[in-house]
């Protein structure tokens, strides 16, 4: 029999105050407390970052979960920095990965012995 537990249980479940966006990611996701005394956690906030498309949509999320009423401009300004964070890294190993495709197609690594 499997045991499936539910986002809840499972975002309980760690202990974790930050998280980091990736393996290889310099973005850290904090948990953020609202006004109201409720907490998101940093694993549902990276959940809605990956499954988002847009800031709009990734800020609907939100807004449907816990209320338009619930956030603070400063709640809404560190949502969405975690979200715009994230999006400039991930553009940003686009275009490195662009210019080495470039690189190689050009006729990839130079001869370490070319100019001897």
């Amino acid at each position: 029999m499997r045991i499936i537990k539910t986002f809840e249980e499972f975002t309980g479940s760690l202990q974790e105050d930050a998280i980091e966006a990736g393996e290889d990611s310099k973005v850290i996701v904090d948990d953020v407390t609202l006004d109201s005394g409720k907490e998101i956690k940093s694993t549902e906030i990276l959940g809605a970052i990956m499954s988002s498309k847009s800031e709009k949509e990734f800020k609907e999320y939100f807004y449907e979960a816990y209320g338009n009423t619930a956030f603070t401009e400063e709640d809404i300004f560190t949502l969405v920095k975690f979200f715009n964070d994230y999006r400039e890294e991930q553009a940003q190993k686009e275009k490195e990965a662009e210019k080495e495709a470039e690189k190689e197609a050009e006729g990839g690594e130079e001869d370490p012995l070319a100019g001897l």
